[in-house]
């Protein structure tokens, strides 16, 4: 069994407030079980930290810091979405993790586990996810890496 907050408290993780979207679309939207977030950037009370070009304006580790931010952007529409109670979270379904990037870079992996380390740490022992890692041209106000993300989660009926 999950225990998001055990998990949290051990590894000095904390989830910082909700970004508001940055256009007109919805942060995440709920199905039956399934709570669908839209892409989250590397945002930190309303500033971009990381923005650029991997392999050409910024290096795969601060890459890799951009998407564990990117994700825990993720987790903080996910508690929103859920009024706080983590209790409900099952799994972390998929990711997706976008890279913006030179036509030379080839290390996408090693940057999405920036995400997937902390889904490790977050949800374990049940922190198994689905993933692409994908590089493209240009991503929202020049972010490094943006995640789009789906969880399964046990709505209260």
């Amino acid at each position: 069994m999950i225990n998001i907050e055990e998990n949290l408290r051990k590894y000095n993780i904390t989830i910082p407030k909700a970004n508001k979207p940055v256009a007109n679309y919805s942060p995440y939207v709920k199905t039956e079980n399934l709570l669908f977030i839209s892409g989250q950037i590397p945002i930190v009370d309303g500033k971009m930290l990381f923005t650029g070009k991997v392999n050409k304006d910024v290096e795969i580790p601060s890459a890799v810091k951009a998407a564990e931010l990117c994700m825990l952007n993720s987790f903080a529409i996910l508690k929103d979405a859920i009024q706080n109670n983590l209790n409900l979270v099952r799994k972390c379904v998929k990711i997706n993790v976008f890279i913006n990037s030179d036509d030379l870079f080839i290390n996408q992996p090693e940057v999405a586990d920036g995400a997937s380390n902390l889904i490790t740490k977050i949800m374990s022992p049940n922190s198994d996810h689905a993933r692409s890692a994908v590089s493209v041209n240009s991503l929202p106000k020049n972010a490094t890496v943006e995640i789009d993300s789906v969880f399964e989660i046990a709505f209260e009926k």
